[in-house]
């Protein structure tokens, strides 16, 4: 009877604690375990979690913790929420409005802050579909469903790339925001006085954040649309000077190489005769346009020697035309040139691209270079997370080991690609089975 009875005090007590504060309870479940919890989902590379999102600064290509995260930050803000509420639930309220303001952060940062982040996570979107084809056109076949990882994406207007961002968000920011807003309406319920104006003065945090982070970007969209607008009318002079006011205001716009060869476009219509890094852009994109993809990285060359914010935008669509050059090249049975192609454009490119490693450690297989092939499936492997493209990485791995003489590595990597994909996974299975 004692146990019973002591159970039932126990009850009690749990559920009248719960019918107090459950919006806080729970709030702060879904809070601290968005930590663990994946907040960014890259179609390629490891996701990170909240532990491991910097809040400034860019992501790495390997996510590591951080200590200035913000899931270590937010952690912090909401445990100093909570134990300064005995003074004054005010704390709590405000503590409660940062986490808010930092649910809202991210997806600006990524849209409108960060234009290496959102250009790696739109490359990768295209980094898949990329090593899907050239798997099933040049490697052994693997059976099942293909999967869908391509996006179409509209960056020319700030919803749009609002949007293009919003679409990466992982479950740990849905966690971190249901549960930023349980704990903003139990913190607002329990203070005295007026409450609407309380909620209205604690909505200001999130608010400013929004303004602080949209303000640069809103100019820039002002005057990329009176650039467009000079150009219709041919007012190219205008134009210029309206295009590169956006690119200085919007730091996406900054890294566009489609307005540097508009630029370029309008410098050569105006009959200027000076040297510009734009001319060099634009008559790279002509010759991309013609498949005469060496012409093109040498203009590109020759733009990103003037340095700057333009030297990175060059660089970086020098890669991209080098990854055609080079799946041109080996389709026409060029490998060591593909190869050559392919290594150039990961020096060049300054956003990670893992993806194209495989390129090479399957082009390195081809040439004999078993070695570099492994050297290259690893670095795959470190980066990746897509199962398919895990699986295949292993059976490469596999296939370079039994050429090196290393049967026991080769066993050991086919059983890795089954552990990966083990229904349609025929390139691992049939080299297990000595097919």
């Amino acid at each position: 009877m004692k146990i019973r009875e002591h159970a039932a005090l126990w009850a009690a007590a749990v559920a009248k604690i719960w019918a107090a504060h459950w919006l806080l309870l729970l709030g702060t479940f879904f809070v601290f375990v968005s930590l663990i919890l994946k907040w960014v989902d890259f179609p390629f590379s490891h996701h990170p979690c909240g532990l491991q999102l910097p809040l400034l600064r860019n992501l790495g290509a390997l996510p590591h913790l951080s200590l200035f995260s913000y899931g270590v930050v937010g952690g912090a803000i909401l445990t100093t929420g909570l134990v300064l509420r005995r003074r004054s639930g005010r704390f709590l309220a405000v503590a409660a409005a940062i986490l808010i303001g930092f649910c809202v952060m991210l997806p600006c940062q990524i849209a409108f802050q960060q234009p290496a982040l959102l250009g790696r996570l739109t490359a990768e979107t295209q980094d898949i579909p990329m090593i899907r084809g050239f798997t099933k056109t040049y490697l052994p076949a693997n059976y099942g469903p293909a999967e869908e990882y391509s996006k179409h994406f509209e960056f020319d207007t700030i919803w749009g790339r609002f949007v293009a961002a919003y679409s990466f968000l992982g479950l740990g920011w849905y966690c971190f925001g249901i549960g930023s807003f349980l704990i903003a309406m139990y913190s607002i319920g329990r203070l005295p006085g007026e409450r609407g104006m309380t909620a209205l003065a604690l909505g200001g945090i999130p608010i400013g954040v929004l303004i602080i982070l949209l303000t640069p970007p809103l100019i820039g969209q002002h005057y990329f649309t009176r650039a467009c607008t000079a150009q219709a009318q041919g007012n190219n002079k205008k134009a210029i000077t309206c295009y590169r006011k956006a690119m200085w205001w919007d730091r996406w716009r900054g890294q566009n190489i489609n307005i540097y060869a508009t630029i370029g476009d309008l410098e050569r219509l105006s009959g200027s005769g000076e040297d510009s890094p734009e001319k060099h852009i634009s008559k790279a994109e002509e010759f991309k346009e013609a498949r005469e993809y060496e012409s093109a990285v040498f203009e590109l060359r020759r733009a990103a020697a003037w340095g700057g914010a333009v030297a990175i935008a060059a660089r970086h669509e020098s890669a991209r035309i080098r990854v055609y050059f080079g799946t041109a090249l080996y389709q026409e049975g060029g490998i060591g040139a593909a190869v050559t192609q392919w290594q150039q454009a990961l020096v060049e490119n300054p956003l990670p691209q893992e993806g194209l490693a495989f390129l090479i450690a399957r082009g390195n297989y081809d040439l004999g270079r078993y070695q570099a092939a492994l050297d290259a499936v690893n670095r795959v492997l470190r980066a990746a997370s897509d199962k398919p493209v895990l699986a295949n990485a292993y059976s490469l791995a596999g296939d370079s080991y039994v050429k090196l003489g290393r049967d026991v590595d080769a066993r050991n990597s086919y059983n890795l690609s089954l552990a990966q994909d083990m229904y349609v996974n025929f390139w691992g299975m049939s080299r297990l089975i000595g097919n």
